[in-house]
């Protein structure tokens, strides 16, 4: 009989497989980098007065934009008192959360709703939105997370 002997020493394989399994269990880290992402795109959205997100709000109503330009000179057109602006841009108390294997992003400032889908005699100015190709660029993350630890 003629045979071949393999001996394989799986140690650095085994190692990077239960790295691997422990990172599957736990994207706190991709997800802190989504919500930086967002963060910056919420930003971005307000200072170029929506475009980020598809398309640019409508201009204010003329008796109310008069009013804002005195009382809140140089202020963008979602920005009055900030509060909606610091939510967006700051992602961070509820409702925005992150966990383990689950992330959650937005805003509970209570007349947000009106500007996201508009009313009768509001325009719809979308200020939660998902940028371009940000689901693509955080499943890679996690992919890369996963496999290497990095992204």
């Amino acid at each position: 009989m003629i045979a071949v002997d393999i001996e394989v020493d799986a140690k650095k394989a085994i190692a990077r497989m239960a790295n691997m399994s422990r990172r599957s269990e736990n994207f706190i880290p991709v997800f802190i980098w989504a919500r930086q992402q967002l963060e910056q795109a919420n930003a971005q959205n307000f200072a170029a007065n929506g475009l980020p997100s598809g398309k640019a709000w409508a201009p204010l109503d003329p008796q109310y934009g008069a009013w804002k330009a005195t009382r809140f000179p140089g202020a963008p057109t979602m920005v009055r008192t900030g509060n909606l602006f610091r939510s967006l841009t700051n992602l961070r108390g509820a409702p925005s959360f992150i966990r383990r294997e689950e992330a959650q992003f937005g805003t509970n400032v209570e007349y947000a709703k009106f500007h996201q889908s508009g009313t009768f005699k509001m325009p719809k100015r979308q200020i939660v939105f998902e940028p371009p190709l940000f689901a693509k660029r955080l499943a890679k993350n996690m992919g890369s997370y996963i496999v290497d630890g990095r992204f």
